[in-house]
């Protein structure tokens, strides 16, 4: 039996019964097992996320094969079916034969021996006719064409065609399943962004600035995270173009006194640090003490030490007198929608229903937060979603409890270029398929 596939049919069963984040079960399940070789590890890699980015388009194609429709077949079953036809339709370098008899032994195991023939049969026939596949034309039927052919839940499709149109929502859907480069800061603390550029041409390494950020590098092919030298001594943090433009409207000083709530694990609280000189200090709150405790620990190998961390519930009466801080950050938590291209599971594990509960997660975390800027301070609500209810309509509700605080245009804190990612109303919104980087929501909001 093929352990490499085997580990990859366990995690995706064992996501599905948790319904947790995939990133940490993974390292949990497969990173974690010491009998898998590094090119078992890729390869499961490959499949587990390939299946969750396209698991609408694999399912739409296998209900073209079965007279029993994916919903309703077992969860192994449609699990080692998606494999198989994720390997059939995007992975070249599997051969055919391979895909299908290797999902049959997978089958096999289940001990039903009609399970097996259901396998085999399903798979042979994409195998043989897997440049016939289609869809229903986009003119006609653009909800479900964009559903199945680019592989998003049906509630999110109709949310963005009535929010942005059908062009839009399928060029989003589209960007959406691009697997982005790897996005890097550059610690300004220890080198300027030239300097780190020429120190990693020398080591071989090839990095792009970023279009819009100051201190982003895109990196491209890099050497294995855990042991690349320049990221363990703090010369770069990983984070994406989007994130880092958040900290930049901030805009803090150096010596200015700034809360980051819903901190951890500390890539914005960082940046912040890093705008701010090293100067001043920041209070880094998060409900999680063992995030805490990796924000802490970035703060180290980054060189920043003018951030404590403070272990509260966001939504609880915060402990710090009012009018404390010159600048708050609220990176609120969100339905994540704007971060599909890195985390495609999250297209099946959040539901619309999450987007009223965390919205009133998102008005409660602002009320404990208002009393804590000081008159003419700073306030910046952030998300990477681009849901309205999370973004705007959680900002006008909040405007409209709270007459001292006033929206500002983001524009002249941004750097040059990002003039198209401010709406008329001065939200900052930045989209995978405008921008190359997540989708964010930012505001930025004045005291007095």
């Amino acid at each position: 039996m093929d352990r490499a596939r085997t580990k990859a049919l366990e995690v995706l069963i064992l996501w599905e019964k948790r319904e947790s984040p995939m990133d940490p079960l993974f390292d949990e399940v497969v990173m974690a097992d010491s009998l898998l070789t590094d090119i078992d590890k890729a390869f499961v890699r490959e499949v587990v996320y390939g299946v969750l980015r396209w698991r609408g388009r694999l399912d739409w194609v296998i209900s073209a094969y079965s007279r029993i429709k994916p919903a309703r077949m077992e969860r192994a079953v449609i699990t080692i079916l998606r494999m198989g036809a994720y390997q059939l339709l995007f992975m070249d370098r599997v051969p055919q034969s391979a895909a299908v008899d290797e999902s049959v032994k997978l089958a096999k195991k289940l001990r039903k021996k009609e399970t097996a023939a259901f396998v085999n049969g399903i798979l042979r026939g994409i195998a043989e006719k897997r440049k016939e596949i289609s869809y229903t034309d986009l003119q006609v039927d653009p909800l479900n064409h964009i559903v199945a052919r680019y592989s998003h839940p049906l509630w999110l499709v109709r949310r963005w065609i009535d929010q942005w149109g059908v062009d839009e929502t399928s060029a989003l859907c589209q960007a959406d399943n691009q697997i982005p480069p790897l996005t890097v800061r550059v610690t300004t603390l220890k080198a300027s962004r030239e300097e780190v550029i020429k120190q990693l041409h020398d080591e071989g390494v090839t990095a792009t600035p970023t279009s819009f950020s100051p201190v982003g590098l895109i990196i491209e092919n890099p050497p294995p995270l855990d042991t690349w030298e320049p990221l363990q001594k703090g010369w770069l943090q990983v984070q994406d173009e989007a994130a880092q433009l958040v900290s930049i409207l901030l805009a803090p000083q150096p010596g200015e006194r700034v809360l980051d709530l819903c901190a951890a694990p500390g890539g914005k609280t960082t940046h912040l640090a890093q705008e701010m000189g090293n100067q001043g200090e920041i209070t880094a709150v998060d409900v999680s003490r063992a995030k805490l405790a990796l924000l802490e620990e970035n703060c180290r190998r980054l060189g920043i030490s003018i951030v404590k961390t403070v272990a509260q519930d966001a939504t609880a009466p915060l402990p710090f007198p009012a009018g404390s801080f010159d600048h708050v950050l609220v990176d609120a938590p969100c339905t994540g929608l704007g971060t599909l291209r890195r985390n495609p599971d999250i297209k099946w594990r959040i539901k619309e229903a999450d987007i009223p509960r965390l919205q009133e997660l998102q008005r409660a975390i602002l009320k404990q937060v208002a009393t804590m800027v000081k008159r003419e301070g700073v306030l910046v609500y952030s998300t990477c979603t681009m849901t309205s209810e999370e973004n705007e309509g959680v900002v006008k509700a909040f405007l409209a409890e709270h007459n001292e605080f006033h929206l500002e245009d983001a524009s002249p804190f941004l750097p040059t270029g990002c003039e198209g990612m401010v709406d008329a109303k001065g939200y900052l919104r930045t989209f995978p398929h405008r921008h190359w980087m997540d989708g964010f929501f930012a505001a930025r909001i004045g005291k007095g």
